[in-house]
């Protein structure tokens, strides 16, 4: 499957910083994604997971120059939600896993003893994630929460090293920065009621390679890697999706390409024994996904096309025929010839 990810061709004030004399960094902290973009360089609850709501903004949006060589997996623990689909009111245990690290990992090691924790300084593994479930429409469906200990969180006080942080609004779930050198983080995720259907969990992750090591400049956004696709998880009882494979190797703006790939995992065995499974990895190869058609009306929108605004069209043609001497090559008639 194909996930592209936007270049980032807009600048966000708060994702860089700008305009606070101060360098460019990232989000250590699930409360920064909260913040107010201009008064403490927050993300303004944008989770930047790809998301249609956020413009297919993803970490890529701000983390600039990534090798592209991470992957990204899904794991939940009822195998079903990836072959029966999902089940309404049923919670599930998800798990995002950061695949193919290798930025940062000098620092690995240390786990939390390293920045502040350590004289003289040494650079921290700033590694993270974002994930948001959507319906057809784009509206985050169902109920996010961090997992404590083996269990869903409930509305109590969430302890500050739970690894997983949920937007004020409920709509997505990111890392917290509690802990350094994290490559996996938990979370639950409650379906909605019947009839929603096909829901689809769109996920970023960062590869964070510890900013320049200095304690001045501990998480810059230059050079890490970044990976971002979209899983979709059809609901039980329709039709149920089945893996793409192969197709085209065509890239988005920023040059990653991302494939869907259904493989099995052994379980996550805190308490109770259950079996993980990895539903639709995230590699880095290219391809993309074939279109089914209750899909093409989206396609099929104005703002699909590559040009949508016929009026510029033609005077784009205009004026390369004057310029060329030139006609066709727009779907009008051309010359004998043929050649347009």
């Amino acid at each position: 499957m194909k996930a592209s990810v936007l270049a980032p061709s807009l600048v966000f004030v708060f994702g860089l910083g700008l305009g606070l004399g101060r360098s460019a960094s990232a989000f250590p902290t699930g409360e920064q994604f909260d913040g107010d973009a201009l008064t403490s360089d927050g993300g303004g609850g944008i989770a930047f997971d790809g998301a249609p709501r956020w413009s297919a903004h993803t970490c890529a949006t701000c983390h600039t120059d990534a090798p592209g060589q991470i992957g990204i997996e899904l794991q939940a623990d009822h195998a079903e939600l990836f072959t029966d689909g999902w089940k309404a009111g049923t919670a599930y245990h998800l798990r995002v896993v950061l695949q193919n690290e290798h930025e940062g990992l000098g620092a690995a090691g240390l786990g939390d003893q390293c920045g502040g924790a350590l004289d003289p300084y040494k650079p921290c593994d700033y590694n993270g994630y974002a994930i948001e479930l959507d319906d057809d429409s784009g509206k985050p469906v169902g109920k996010l929460a961090p997992v404590v200990g083996t269990a869903c969180a409930g509305s109590g006080t969430v302890p500050s090293d739970v690894d997983t942080y949920v937007l004020k609004d409920g709509t997505a779930a990111m890392h917290n920065g509690a802990h350094m050198a994290q490559t996996k983080w938990d979370l639950c995720w409650t379906a909605p009621a019947a009839g929603v259907g096909t829901i689809t969990a769109y996920i970023a992750t960062v590869d964070g390679n510890g900013g320049d090591g200095t304690a001045s400049f501990p998480n810059d956004t230059v050079g890490d890697d970044v990976a971002a696709g979209a899983v979709p998880l059809a609901e039980s009882g329709a039709t149920v999706l089945t893996p793409q494979t192969g197709g085209c190797a065509a890239a988005g703006d920023a040059g990653l390409g991302l494939a869907l790939v259904i493989l099995a995992l052994a379980a996550l065995a805190r308490g109770r024994r259950r079996r993980l499974v990895i539903a639709l990895a995230l590699a880095t190869a290219g391809g993309c996904v074939h279109v089914h058609p209750r899909e093409r009306e989206t396609l099929a929108r104005r703002n699909m096309k590559f040009s949508p605004d016929t009026t510029e069209d033609e005077l784009d043609l205009h004026m390369q025929e004057a310029r060329e001497g030139s006609e066709g090559g727009y779907g009008t008639a051309g010359g004998g010839c043929g050649c347009n």
